[in-house]
């Protein structure tokens, strides 16, 4: 916690664990967790959103149980000037299938992930979003969603992670079926997933009542699986790395010992088994390179049996993230 770049303290860290922890509880079972006021509490997050250290309050989502499909294409460029890149960069925050946006270093700069309905939609969008990088492309990558999870930022108060069940983005189960004021509800909490329900309630026109009732339900039938912030990684002094794992057809038991250790290890912040070259993709938030290092010296050391190669990139700058 020493490391932020933007003087903020414990009771700022606490406060941004039990947000990220569930972003729509109220501010009064946060102060009475932390032992604080409501109206300390409520300067406290005002201050961290007028700093942009929180930069956004996000809907997580079984994306699996709305029928998504979701992938990714890492890209490299050749030839292609940061004006140009960031024209582009602007139009695809605009296309609402693109839900996340990230420049990297490393064997990828720029890595995009939409959702559709199928495979192939897949392919229009994947052939979209080419053609607006022309002649640019070095080299590229698809990867396909087969599992996901996120999980809690545990790091923030140093707290030992704990054994619990993670918030499933993608994973095989029974789709559900949604109506037009459900998907507006998720719409609306994606967008600001603290949003009071008296404003979505007159967003939608809809009485409050049933948007609370509606919620509860999306939340019973595991279609969202929790709220969580976006965080300022730079001001806090967070860096974030993403990781490509190859993997040498381990036996399950090494396999499930390896996913194991994503779920407890606390700088792993999300976890994904994918359809490409590579097979895993966890990603770390850390507060130095060196304690990233020795996280990567420990997986490889605990996993040298299955693991053939690992790739890492550095994420350099969120430009967009939604999961809806």
């Amino acid at each position: 916690m020493s490391y932020s770049k933007y003087k903020i303290d414990l009771k700022d860290w606490k406060i941004l664990h039990e947000l990220d922890m569930d972003a729509r509880q109220p501010s009064s079972k946060i102060a009475k967790k932390l032992k604080l006021s409501s109206e300390v509490v409520n300067y406290r997050i005002k201050k961290l959103e007028e700093n942009d250290i929180i930069t956004h309050y996000q809907l997580i989502l079984n994306l699996s149980k709305l029928d998504i499909l979701q992938f990714k294409i890492c890209l490299s460029f050749q030839h292609l000037q940061s004006l140009k890149l960031d024209e582009i960069i602007e139009t695809l925050k605009k296309n609402k299938s693109v839900k996340w946006i990230v420049s990297c270093s490393g064997n990828w700069d720029l890595i995009i992930s939409l959702g559709t309905d199928s495979i192939e939609g897949i392919d229009l969008l994947k052939n979209e979003v080419l053609g607006l990088f022309e002649s640019y492309i070095n080299k590229k990558a698809i990867s396909i969603l087969v599992e996901a999870d996120t999980y809690n930022r545990d790091y923030l108060t140093d707290e030992k992670k704990e054994f619990s069940k993670p918030r499933v983005i993608m994973k095989k189960g029974k789709k559900t079926k949604l109506d037009e004021i459900d998907i507006n509800i998720l719409k609306q909490l994606s967008e600001n997933s603290r949003k009071p329900i008296t404003e979505i309630s007159k967003e939608l026109k809809t009485a409050s009542r049933v948007i609370m009732y509606r919620i509860k339900q999306l939340e019973k039938n595991k279609v969202i699986e929790g709220y969580k912030i976006a965080l300022n990684y730079e001001k806090l002094g967070i860096k974030f790395f993403k990781t490509f794992i190859y993997l040498d057809n381990p036996k399950e038991e090494r396999l499930n010992t390896l996913i194991k250790y994503f779920k407890m290890n606390q700088n792993i912040i999300h976890h994904a088994k994918v359809l490409c070259n590579w097979d895993f993709e966890p990603e770390f938030e850390v507060y130095s390179e060196k304690e990233f290092s020795e996280i990567m010296t420990d997986i490889k050391d605990r996993f040298s049996d299955i693991i053939k190669n690992i790739d890492i990139i550095t994420i350099t700058k969120e430009h967009k993230f939604i999961y809806f």
